[in-house]
This record gives structure tokens, sequence and C-alpha cells, in this order.
């Protein structure tokens, strides 16, 4: 049975019916049979056992990166696997997603949840800590959502094909002036720029037009980064 505040349904009624098919809730209420996109699956079928970086943030992160179809892409700290899910859409069965994750029963849900994507065949998640290395070379672009990047974007950077970018994902602000002094330090990343985004949704009504009332507003940086050869 599928239940909401406007009435339930059970699954019978459901099952076998066409992508756009109305059917009636327990109340009366029309409704319809719509084909799960990759942010409902995100947001309403993944388990989660780690804090998650939000849509707003997935989207920019991956324009930002470039990543296109046939792409090798490196992800350390891969938790629930979000940020996974929407690289490994992105880069097709022509390319690949390396993840690094420290935690065993981190890296077993979010398998899980690639499974139930159908895309887990694009992704080879390690448990392992990337500040011992990585066996990765002539990567398109790299992604760290880790606590402590500052202690491996030199390893990562070697990774990379020179020029490509590698993006962080902080959420506090004492983080950032670590790894921006890091890479200052480091001399081999250029074009660092720092982001946040903000998305603020409105209430589609012809009559009272407005800002919804709640919105999800911090809930991170995001730290932009090219690498080049240190000469």
């Amino acid at each position: 049975m599928f239940s909401s505040d406007k009435g339930c349904i059970s699954h019978d009624g459901i099952r076998g019916k066409e992508w756009g098919t109305p059917v009636m809730l327990s109340t009366g209420v029309r409704v319809y049979v719509l084909k799960p996109l990759l942010i409902d699956y995100l947001m309403h079928a993944f388990k989660r056992v780690t804090q998650v970086i939000y849509p707003k943030d997935l989207g920019y992160m991956a324009l930002l990166a470039g990543v296109r179809p046939g792409y090798k892409v490196l992800e350390a700290g891969i938790g629930t696997g979000f940020l996974t899910a929407v690289l490994a859409t992105i880069v097709g069965d022509e390319g690949h997603i390396y993840g690094y994750e420290v935690r065993e029963d981190f890296a077993r849900v979010a398998k899980e949840n690639l499974r139930r994507l159908g895309i887990l065949h694009r992704v080879t998640i390690k448990i392992a800590d990337v500040r011992y290395g990585v066996s990765e070379e002539g990567i398109d672009a790299a992604f760290l959502d880790i606590p402590n990047p500052w202690e491996v974007v030199d390893v990562i950077g070697k990774s990379l094909k020179p020029s490509s970018p590698i993006l962080v994902f902080l959420p506090t602000a004492n983080q950032v002036i670590k790894l921006l002094s890091k890479l200052k330090e480091l001399g081999s990343f250029i074009d660092i720029r720092v982001f946040e985004t903000l998305l603020r949704e409105y209430q589609p009504d012809e009559k009272a037009f407005r800002p919804l009332s709640t919105m999800i507003a911090h809930t991170g940086y995001i730290v932009f980064s090219r690498y080049v050869k240190n000469t």
C-alpha cells in the first residue's frame, strides 16, 4: 500500500499502468503514475547512511568539472552515493567512476543504491584511504567529499591529466581556508575559485505566486581548481 497525506492506493492499483496514467487515491484525489527521474531516486529511494551533497550542488559541480560521456572520474568519499550516481549517469557506459571510501558499510549501501539505478557496472568502489595513494592515472576530473582534502590534493592531482579539474565539497569556512592555503603552497593548482549555491523554489500558483516559505540554504562550499605540472 502506498500512503500519503492525500490518501492511499494499493500497489496492485499501480502495477502495469503506463507512465502518465491517472489513478485515484482512497480520498478521491487524482494522481499520476510518473516515471521516476534521477532526482526522485536520490531524494526518495536511496538509502542514506551519511550526510549527502544536495542536488543544487551536485548539478553545478558536474557542470564546473565538464563531465561528459566517456570520462574517467575519480571520487573520494562516496558515502551514500549521491554524487556517484550523478557522475555515473553522465559518463555513460563508455566512461567510468573510480570511487574510494574508507567505510565498508557505507560502500555497501552505495553499491545497493547504484544497483537500483542499473548503473553499478559503471563504478568501481575501493575500500581504501586516498591519503596512501590511488592507482588510477589519466583521470579527467576528480571530486573530493572528505573532511581533510588538504592532506590528499597532491596525491589526487598526480592522477589527473594536466589541466583537469578537481572539485572539493566542504561544509565549513575554516576547512576551505586550510584547503586554499595548501593549494597555494603546492603551486600545481590554478584557476582556484570558491562557490556557494542557493536555490529558492516558488509556489506555482498564478493567484498567489511567491517563494515557498522554506528553502535549503547553506549546505556547503564548492572549491574548484585545475591541476597543472608544477615547474
